[in-house]
């Protein structure tokens, strides 16, 4: 199955699951109840919709380090996540299959278990990795169940009834589980889980909860994210449903970090009047950050707006806008081509997925430009390629 572009697969979501960035509610940390320590440290970032004219110039802040290509075998079909820890690849594709590479891109183990027996699955959810423990853990909405499995074989271990919450996201840091309680419809009269984030010590006990629901939010039937948690080497950040600002979390504390303000952006009263998706996607607000992730002096979002995913990059030491240019480019920059898909860091790079389609269009414009991995690609067999990139 050909995997289509990473870029155009992002539009096409948001189609479904609008995500957006208004100022909510419950962003007044005085007025929060949670079990957390609550720290407001929050640097404001002002974005522009720029003339892109920096855009050219990203050579001066990011370099290519280093390309990892995917085994060929099993051909992936599109992924939907991916995480690298551990020195570690881990992928879920569009067919529920979890495929483990080293950073050389061979496989070490690959699981598609997709049934109702021990150690199968209806759907891979999320997953994440306890470190702690060196276990791949995988969430099934469908079967309300935690599944275990060997980090360094893929063996399964165990699977426990997850009866609630039901989190649309789940991740594991600094020895805590936590989840992204999206709504909680299917236990109205739990007070414990009102609330948008969760966390747990082994998984199944609450002990910790913040951000409290919002009846608006929760009536607005579309998921406001594509991601709520994202992974920054040593750090792990959390931007909630609907909110602009950037926290990061540890066990015990949640720390506001950034106060994103988005040009135009959407207004309370288009969630209080449920306004239609579509409207949304053709007007002039701006929603929907997602994609957090920082290295070095470098911080790098996105957001939706006029129908297009704006990918931000912004220069903290400094504090001003680097750029913020329009995902799906008809002229792509050669020299740092992955600055519209950026997944995550690792060891101090950001990492992103280069798909098939991508590299065929890279090679069709650019063929000077082409590096010699790319050489004998061929769209048709072989897998994404894992780009990594470093500040200057």
């Amino acid at each position: 199955m050909r995997i289509k572009s990473i870029q155009l697969i992002l539009l096409i979501c948001l189609l479904f699951s609008v995500a957006c960035s208004y100022h909510p509610k419950h962003t007044d940390f005085s007025k929060q109840t949670s079990s957390f320590k609550i720290y407001n440290q929050a640097i404001p970032i002002t974005v522009s919709l720029d003339n892109d004219e920096y855009f050219n110039q990203l050579g001066h802040y990011l370099k290519l380090t280093s390309y990892v290509k995917l085994a060929p075998e099993p051909l992936l079909a599109t992924l939907r996540q991916i995480q690298i820890q551990d020195d570690r690849i881990y992928v879920v594709d569009r067919l529920n299959r979890m495929v483990c590479y080293d950073m050389i891109g061979k496989v070490i183990f690959q699981i598609h278990a997709i049934g109702n027996g021990p150690g199968e699955y209806n759907e891979i959810n999320s997953f994440t990795i306890n470190s702690d423990r060196n276990e791949l853990v995988i969430y099934d909405n469908i079967r309300s169940s935690l599944l275990y499995y060997s980090a360094d074989n893929g063996k399964f271990l165990k699977s426990e009834k997850l009866e609630k919450p039901n989190p649309s996201e789940m991740a594991f840091f600094d020895g805590r589980y936590f989840y992204n309680n999206r709504d909680h419809k299917n236990y109205p009269n739990d007070s414990l889980y009102h609330y948008s984030l969760l966390s747990s010590k082994d998984g199944h006990n609450i002990e910790q909860t913040c951000f409290p629901h919002n009846d608006d939010e929760e009536a607005y039937r579309f998921s406001p994210s594509l991601q709520t948690f994202y992974r920054n080497d040593n750090k792990l950040y959390y931007c909630k449903n609907f909110d602009h600002i950037v926290y990061r979390l540890n066990r015990d504390s949640v720390i506001s970090c950034y106060n994103i303000a988005l040009p135009n952006p959407l207004p309370t009263r288009e969630i209080e009047k449920q306004a239609d998706e579509y409207s949304l996607l053709n007007s002039d607000y701006s929603f929907g950050i997602s994609n957090v992730f920082e290295n070095d002096h470098l911080l790098y979002f996105r957001f939706f707006n006029k129908r297009f995913i704006h990918n931000v990059l912004y220069d903290l030491r400094t504090n001003e806008q680097i750029c913020c240019v329009k995902s799906l480019q008809e002229k792509p920059n050669p020299k740092v081509p992955l600055l519209d898909i950026i997944n995550g860091v690792y060891k101090d790079q950001f990492f992103g997925i280069l798909s098939p389609d991508f590299i065929q269009y890279w090679k069709e414009k650019y063929p000077s430009n082409l590096p010699d991995i790319f050489r004998n690609y061929d769209a048709s067999s072989d897998n994404p390629v894992i780009v990594f990139c470093s500040p200057f």
